[in-house]
């Protein structure tokens, strides 16, 4: 039995994310379709644009059969930590045999060989990258010429030939493929690899997005379904909605992690100019640090998520659980089976969550974490429950 496992966000679900699907199944031969999915916050720093339940409730009625989500802490760190955490939780599941990504080159050797030279690092790659960010450059274009040094050198372990990455280096899932590929490499997984092409010109999320946040009509881009589901929500979800709760956050501790060597002391400074975070960031913004990475740096401070917390996730391997946020009535059979061959907790109810929360150590924070996280989502989303509501929230079965 082929079960695949995708990596998404579903932010919201678009015709590009269907036509993913259905290649995923053709390429693949999969009975099942498992997605990791982020939760209230996704990977560019910012809160989902409706809640994790309503897009959950997208991805089964559009081909997925079960939904489990991305721990926090991965979701809001780097490509790095995200493909960590993504490709581990859907390795924990004992079921998921295959995995199948989107890239905008469609070639699955190049990926592979990038992925490879980024597990590990040889000295050329280390070198170059020490060079670019010496030279002022950011992690990222530091990172990818040392990568296209390597390749272009023929320094791509377990193929032979050289490497051509025209255009590789510079597509955002090109990136993130790379990432998955890594993480598969450093874990040893035995997962059989697959990849989709993305050429681009399609359904964008972050176009989708600003539509839906401007009042505009987008039944062009998405399925009737979930036109249907974000109708039902009260308020769309944007970063600027956390403004107060940040600034008052930033005044009241001293030492804004995660912000790096005096970027902290420059939010403050224009946090008095700028009342709204997006301002504030395109003030703050340097060529060191992207706008993205400084969004992850505001939801990190908003969270409390620190860098001792991911120094002590990894220490105890990374994802500590598996929450199941929903299924297909017909994957009923593969939620049992994930049951008795996870090697993680899996929750698909409150008292094993509970048995977490008492039992202490990383998971009990992790999960804390990701409750707090959804009490903060609320409040600024304008939706109702108490603290730790999330943790009386049922699976949704479709």
């Amino acid at each position: 039995m082929t079960t695949t496992g995708i990596i998404v966000e579903f932010n919201p679900f678009h015709h590009g994310h269907a036509a993913h699907i259905t290649e995923t199944r053709a390429l693949t031969g999969c009975k099942y379709i498992v997605a990791a999915m982020s939760g209230n916050f996704v990977q560019r720093g910012e809160p989902a644009i409706c809640n994790k339940w309503k897009r959950t409730e997208m991805a089964l009625k559009n081909g997925v059969d079960v939904v489990i989500e991305i721990p926090l802490p991965y979701v809001i760190s780097g490509a790095d930590y995200f493909a960590r955490g993504s490709v581990g939780l859907l390795a924990a599941t004992g079921v998921v045999d295959t995995l199948c990504f989107g890239s905008e080159c469609g070639d699955l050797s190049q990926i592979m060989a990038a992925g490879h030279v980024l597990a590990e690092e040889p000295p050329l790659y280390k070198a170059v990258l020490r060079s670019g960010l010496d030279k002022g450059l950011s992690f990222a274009a530091a990172k990818g010429a040392a990568l296209e040094a390597c390749l272009d050198d023929g320094l791509n372990p377990g193929h032979g030939a050289p490497v051509a990455c025209s255009g590789l280096l510079t597509q955002p899932n090109n990136g993130l493929a790379m990432e998955y590929c890594k993480a598969l490499r450093l874990l040893g997984s035995p997962m059989d690899v697959f990849t989709t092409h993305r050429p681009g010109g399609g359904p964008s999320a972050t176009t989708t997005r600003q539509r839906l946040l401007a009042g505009d009509q987008v039944g062009d881009v998405l399925p009737q379904n979930v036109v249907d589901i974000l109708q039902t929500t009260a308020k769309l979800a944007k970063l600027d909605d956390f403004s107060d709760i940040f600034r008052y956050l930033l005044y009241a501790q001293s030492n804004a992690d995660g912000f790096g060597e005096g970027l902290g002391n420059r939010f403050k400074r224009l946090c008095g100019e700028f009342t709204q975070i997006s301002d504030l960031l395109a003030a703050v913004k340097t060529k060191r640090y992207t706008y993205t990475r400084l969004q992850r740096a505001v939801i990190k401070l908003l969270l409390n998520v620190t860098t001792q917390d991911m120094d002590v996730f990894d220490a105890c391997g990374g994802v500590q659980y598996i929450r199941v946020l929903g299924f297909r009535k017909e994957a009923a059979g593969l939620v049992g089976h994930m049951v008795r061959r996870a090697s993680l907790p899996l929750m698909t109810h409150g008292r094993v969550m509970d048995d977490i929360l008492q039992a202490g150590g990383p998971a009990a924070q992790m999960l804390a974490g990701e409750l707090a996280a959804g009490d903060i989502y609320r409040i600024a989303s304008g939706e109702g429950g108490g603290y730790r509501s999330e943790r009386g929230m049922g699976m949704v079965v479709i």
